[in-house]
C-alpha cells in the first residue's frame, strides 16, 4: 500500500529520450577504467621487449615485419596511455573485429601451407600484438605483451642457426629483468614515473650482477642439456615455402654454374655430362668439380684449385650423431678418375612425395644373402634425423644425406634416386632451403663384420669389382705385401683371414707407407693408382681411389665415395658448420648383410669416419671437454672420456629400447622420468633440511630459536610477513593461537629482543628454557 501510495504522490516522470546503439557505447566508454597502470618506465621498457623479440625473428627468419609492426605498435602504445582511463567500446570493437580477421587469413595460410607454421604463428602474435598495444589500460595488459614477446623469443630460438640470435637474446635479457624489478614495484604500488636508476629502484651494480648469473646459469643448462633422438611427432622442418620445380632432365646432375651459364647463352643442356666445373670464376670458387657423374681426379689442376679455393660455408646440419654427409657414389675406375656407369634416365628412379605433407619413401637396399649357411646376428641400426640448411647460392641438385636414408622431406614433388641410392633435386638446391632426412644408421661392429662372407650377389660382383685392363700387377702385389706386413699393438704378426681385417689392414698401410704430396701423372704410363704406387704418394683423392682399386683386386667390392665431413660443431647453436673445403671422398667396401661401410686411407684423418659409434648425446658438454682436456694430463682426460661415453650410450641405449616398445615404452618411460624426479625431489628435500641444520647450528641460542618458531609457525599456515617486526608479528598472533602459545610465542620473541638489541648474552640456562618454550609452542594448537 506505501508503494502504490508513493507512486500516487509523486509527480510524473519526464519522457525518456530516445538513445542510439552508438550514443549508447559513446556513453559506456565515458566511464573510467580502475587499476589503470601509470608508470611510463614499465610501458616503455615493455614495448622496447616486444620490438626485440619481433626483430629478433626477423634477424633469424629473413621477414621485415619490424618494417611495420614496431611503428605501429610504438603509435598504438602513445594512443593508449593517454585513453588509458577511458573503456574505448568502439576500438575494442574494431580490434575484436581485426583480430578474428587475422585468425581467418592464418587459418588460410595454414590450409595453404604457405610458409612454414612456426613463421605463420610469429606473424599471427606480431600482428594480435600490434592491435592489441591500441588497449592497454592495465598492469595485467602489459603482461599480455609480456607473454607474446616471450613466446616469439622462443620461436626464433628454435629457427635460428647463427651466433647472431645471441645478441637479441643478451639485449632480451637487459630489458626483461628491469621489466620485472618495475613490474614488482607496481605490484607493491610504488608509483614510478622516472628513467632515473635511483627513482626507478633499479641499482647497476646489482642488475649487471643478476645479468651475469642468468647468463652462467642459461649457459650451464644448456650445456648439460642432453641431445637425445628427438622428433618423435615426425612433424619434421621443411621450407614450405619453396617449390623446386622440374629444371633438368631426369637424373640430370646440374650446378649453379651450368644453370646461370644456360641462362647466360639461352642453351638448353641436360646437364648429364661434364665435370661439373663449367661457368665463371666466381662461381668456380665455390664448391670444388667433385659433383659431377664423371670426375678426373688425376688432374693436378683440379686439385691446385681446391686448395686455393676460398672457404664458404656451405649448409648447416642439425643432427643428433655426428655423421659424414654423402652426397654420390661412383661405381667405375676409369684409370684417371671414377665415372658413374649406370646414369641413364632409364636406370634412375623417380619418386612422389605424399601428396599431404612434404614426405618421400626412399627405396631401402636389402643386402641379404643367399647360399651360407652360417648364423649371422641381426645388424643393430639405429634411427638418426637430420635438419640440412642449404646456405650456399652455388649448390647443385645433389641432396647430402648420411647412411642409408629412409624418408626425406623435401620441398618438391618428385626426386630422383640413381642405384646407388643418391638423391637428385629437380632442380638445383637454393640458398635457405631447408630439409630433413631420416637415415637408418648401422652400428659399426668389427666382431659381426668378420663373420661376412666373402661371396657376394651378382650385383654387386658386376660392377664393384670391375677394374681397368691397363692396372699394374704392382698394385696387388703391394697390398698383399701390406697385408704380410700386418702387427697389432704389441708389433706381434697378425693372420688376415677375413675382409674386414684386409680393408683395415691395407687402409693402415696406406697411411703408413705412403705421404701426401703432388702426383706427376703420366697418362702413358698408366693408370693413377699404379703411378701412386711407383712414385710413394700422391695428392687425397688419389689414397681414396688406390685404397679401392687395391681391395678390388683381392676381390672385394668398393665403390668411391663423395660428400661433405661433418664440419664444425658449434655448442652454442647445436648445429655442424659445413664449409667447402669440407669436401670429403672416402672408399666404401660392401659386406653382405651388412651393407656398404666406410674406411678413410688419408693420413692424418681417422680410419673411420664419423658415425653414431660417436657419441654426441651431450654434444655441447663434450665440446667444452675438448677444450679443458688440452690442459690436463691424458690419464685424466682418458678416464673422464671414458666415464662421458659410457653415460652417453647407456642414456641412448635405454632411450632406444624405450622407443622400440611403443607406447608400453613410452609409458615405462613416464614412470621412470616420475620416479627419477620423486628421487631428486626428495634428495633436494634432505639437502635443504641438511643445510638448515647446519646453518641453524652456527647461530646463537637466542637466534636459533626465534628462527626454528617461525619456520615451525610458517608450516602451519601462519608465516612472518618481511614488513613485520618480531614484536608486530607478536601481536598479530595473539588471536590467531591458543592463550599457551601466545605466551610461548611472547617470551620466545621477547628473549630474541633482548638478545638482538639488549645487552644479554645467550648462555646454555637460556637453550633450555627456550627448548621447553618451543616445546610449549607446538604441543597443542
Amino acid at each position: 500500500m506505501d508503494t502504490i501510495r508513493q507512486t500516487q504522490v509523486d509527480p510524473p516522470s519526464k519522457p525518456r529520450s530516445k538513445t542510439g546503439a552508438f550514443d549508447k557505447l559513446r556513453q559506456a566508454s565515458e566511464f573510467t577504467v580502475k587499476g589503470v597502470e601509470d608508470s611510463i618506465p614499465l610501458r616503455v621498457m615493455v614495448q622496447i621487449f616486444v620490438f626485440i623479440s619481433i626483430g629478433a625473428i626477423d634477424a633469424v627468419a629473413s621477414t621485415n615485419n619490424s618494417t611495420w609492426a614496431i611503428p605501429l605498435s610504438a603509435i598504438a602504445a602513445v594512443w593508449a596511455w593517454y585513453a588509458r582511463r577511458k573503456r574505448n567500446i568502439l576500438v575494442k570493437l574494431f580490434i575484436a573485429i581485426a583480430m578474428i580477421a587475422m585468425l581467418v587469413i592464418f587459418l588460410n595460410d595454414i590450409v595453404r601451407m604457405a610458409e612454414d607454421t612456426k613463421l605463420l604463428l610469429a606473424r599471427l602474435l606480431i600482428q594480435l600484438q600490434v592491435l592489441h598495444s591500441f588497449d592497454l589500460p592495465r598492469r595485467k595488459d602489459l603482461g599480455y605483451s609480456i607473454v607474446i614477446g616471450l613466446i616469439l623469443m622462443a620461436v626464433a630460438a628454435t629457427l635460428s642457426q647463427t651466433m647472431i640470435f645471441s645478441l637479441w637474446l643478451i639485449g632480451f635479457l637487459i630489458v626483461g629483468l628491469p621489466i620485472l624489478l618495475l613490474d614488482h614495484r607496481s605490484r607493491l604500488g610504488v608509483k614510478t614515473q622516472s628513467f632515473q636508476p635511483e627513482k626507478m629502484g633499479v641499482s647497476p651494480k646489482p642488475l649487471l650482477g643478476l645479468l651475469a648469473i642468468v647468463l652462467v646459469l642459461g649457459l650451464t643448462i644448456f650445456a648439460f642439456l642432453p641431445r637425445l633422438p628427438g622428433f618423435q611427432l615426425r612433424n619434421f622442418p621443411v621450407s614450405v615455402n619453396l617449390s623446386i620445380q622440374r629444371e633438368i632432365p631426369r637424373g640430370g646432375i646440374l650446378n649453379r654454374q651450368q644453370q646461370n651459364q644456360q641462362r647466360q647463352f639461352g642453351t638448353n643442356g641436360t646437364g648429364t655430362g661434364g665435370t661439373g666445373n663449367t661457368g665463371d670464376n666466381n662461381d668456380q670458387d665455390t664448391l670444388p668439380p667433385l659433383f659431377a657423374p664423371e670426375i678426373d681426379t688425376a688432374s693436378s689442376g683440379a686439385s691446385q684449385l681446391n686448395k686455393k679455393r676460398q672457404p664458404e660455408l656451405v649448409m648447416r646440419v642439425r643432427s643428433q650423431a655426428e655423421l659424414f654427409w654423402r652426397v654420390m657414389a661412383y661405381d667405375e675406375f676409369t684409370g684417371k678418375g671414377w665415372r658413374i656407369s649406370r646414369n641413364n634416365p632409364q636406370q634412375l628412379r623417380t619418386i612422389k612425395r605424399n601428396p599431404l605433407n612434404y614426405e618421400f619413401l626412399l627405396p631401402i637396399p636389402t643386402y641379404a644373402f643367399i647360399g651360407s649357411n652360417k648364423a649371422i646376428k641381426p645388424i643393430a641400426f639405429q634411427e638418426v634425423v637430420q635438419t640440412y640448411t642449404i646456405t650456399s647460392k652455388n649448390f647443385p641438385n645433389l641432396v647430402p644425406a648420411a647412411a642409408v636414408p629412409n624418408r626425406i622431406f623435401f620441398p618438391s614433388e618428385e626426386l630422383d634416386v640413381d642405384l646407388e641410392g643418391m638423391i637428385r633435386g629437380p632442380g638445383p638446391l637454393p640458398e635457405d632451403m631447408t630439409y630433413t632426412v631420416i637415415s637408418n644408421v648401422p652400428e659399426r661392429d668389427p666382431q659381426l663384420l668378420r663373420q661376412m662372407p666373402n661371396e657376394y650377389p651378382r650385383a654387386i660382383r658386376n660392377y664393384y669389382l670391375k677394374l681397368p685392363p691397363n692396372v699394374s700387377p704392382q698394385v696387388r702385389d703391394k697390398a698383399l705385401s701390406l697385408i704380410a706386413n700386418a702387427q697389432d699393438a704389441q708389433g706381434k704378426p697378425i693372420a688376415v683371414d677375413n675382409p674386414y681385417d684386409l680393408a683395415v689392414q691395407i687402409t693402415q698401410g696406406l697411411k703408413q707407407n705412403f705421404v701426401v704430396k703432388p702426383l706427376k701423372f703420366d697418362e702413358t704410363k698408366g693408370d693413377l693408382v699404379s703411378q701412386f704406387v711407383e712414385q710413394g704418394g700422391g695428392e687425397e683423392s688419389h689414397f681414396v681411389s688406390t685404397l679401392a682399386v687395391m681391395l678390388r683386386s683381392l676381390g672385394i667390392p668398393t665403390r668411391y665415395v663423395v660428400g661433405f665431413a661433418s664440419g664444425k660443431f658449434n655448442p652454442f647453436t647445436g648445429l655442424y658448420e659445413v664449409q667447402n673445403t669440407d669436401t670429403q671422398s672416402v672408399v666404401e667396401v660392401f659386406f653382405p648383410v651388412y651393407g656398404w661401410v666406410a674406411f678413410d686411407p688419408v693420413p692424418g684423418r681417422p680410419l673411420f669416419p664419423p658415425s653414431i659409434e660417436n657419441n654426441r648425446t651431450f654434444g655441447v658438454i663434450q665440446t667444452f671437454w675438448s677444450w679443458i682436456a688440452k690442459l690436463l694430463p691424458s690419464p685424466v682426460t682418458n678416464f673422464f672420456a671414458s666415464l662421458f661415453d659410457s653415460i652417453g650410450k647407456f642414456i641412448g641405449g635405454v632411450i632406444s629400447w624405450l622407443i622400440e616398445m611403443g607406447w608400453v615404452g613410452l609409458a615405462f618411460g613416464l614412470a621412470i622420468a616420475f620416479g627419477f624426479g620423486i628421487g631428486g625431489w626428495a634428495l633436494w628435500q634432505l639437502l635443504l633440511w641438511w643445510w638448515r641444520v647446519r646453518h641453524l647450528g652456527k647461530m646463537p641460542i637466542p637466534q636459533r630459536a626465534y628462527q626454528q618458531m617461525l619456520q615451525w609457525l610458517a608450516e602451519q599456515g601462519k608465516p612472518k610477513s618481511p614488513q613485520q617486526t618480531p614484536q608486530e608479528y607478536e601481536a598479530s598472533l595473539r588471536d590467531r593461537v591458543s592463550e599457551q602459545q601466545a605466551s610461548a610465542i611472547a617470551q620466545i620473541t621477547q628473549i630474541y629482543q633482548d638478545w638482538r638489541y639488549g645487552d644479554r648474552h645467550s648462555d646454555y640456562s637460556l637453550d633450555t628454557e627456550l627448548q621447553m618454550l618451543l616445546k610449549q609452542l607446538k604441543s597443542k594448537l
